[in-house]
């Protein structure tokens, strides 16, 4: 994850170097329930769903040409996961509502398409990063923290409202590899936990505001 995390930062810092053009963006959007599980066998097994709400973040983007840039991400999102699972022939099946606190820090790569009257900008680009999961069993107060590799891509539009403020709309959807079950979230009761992990998936809808930076 420092690999990633590291890579990312330098090549904001190249792309930074060059820029002819710097953005502000600010992203609010409702991201959807999304479903996760691991089935072994009838003493084995857990699901349960990460539900949706709000995800709030903020962008640097770099245009180092008028239709490319590079923008460098973090994503905020909290939400309960209600879950079912059993662990072992001498354990009985648990449900637990764990919180769940999501960080993202991503790198996304733009390309801009620009209409005539320079007021309405498509643009798409692909998200490669991490996220940072904390979760938190209520029940007992136990606390566990991972950190996996995530990616995405999205499709949107900006409407400039002036030359140096715009509004964004975007659809968005982002996956972390490995990032429910197991430990993070099974590991609190007694010696039993479920060492298998499955993929989340999170689709969200929303926009946000853009803002020029500089002259």
């Amino acid at each position: 994850m420092k690999k990633i995390f590291l890579s990312s930062l330098l090549a904001v810092i190249v792309v930074a170097v060059s820029a002819q053009e710097v953005r502000l963006n600010a992203y609010a959007s409702y991201v959807f329930d999304d479903g996760f599980g691991f089935y072994n066998n009838k003493d084995d097994y857990y699901n349960g769903q990460v539900n949706g709400g709000a995800q709030l973040g903020v962008g640097i983007e770099y245009l180092a040409q008028p239709h490319y840039g590079v923008e460098l991400l973090y994503f905020y999102k909290n939400s309960d996961a209600p879950s079912t699972f059993k662990v072992g022939t001498l354990t009985s099946e648990k449900s637990e509502t764990f919180d769940v606190t999501q960080h993202y820090i991503l790198l996304a790569g733009n390309s801009h398409l620009k209409s005539g009257n320079q007021k309405l900008e498509g643009y798409g680009g692909f998200l490669l990063g991490m996220v940072i999961s904390d979760v938190t069993a209520p029940s007992s107060g136990s606390h566990a923290s991972n950190s996996n590799f995530a990616w995405g891509f999205r499709l949107g539009g900006d409407i400039w409202m002036s030359s140096k403020v715009g509004i964004k709309l975007q659809a968005q959807i982002l996956s972390a590899t490995r990032a429910t079950g197991g430990d993070l979230y099974y590991g609190y009761w007694g010696p039993y936990s479920v060492p298998d992990y499955s993929t989340l998936w999170q689709f969200g809808l929303g926009g946000g505001l853009t803002f020029r930076l500089g002259k």
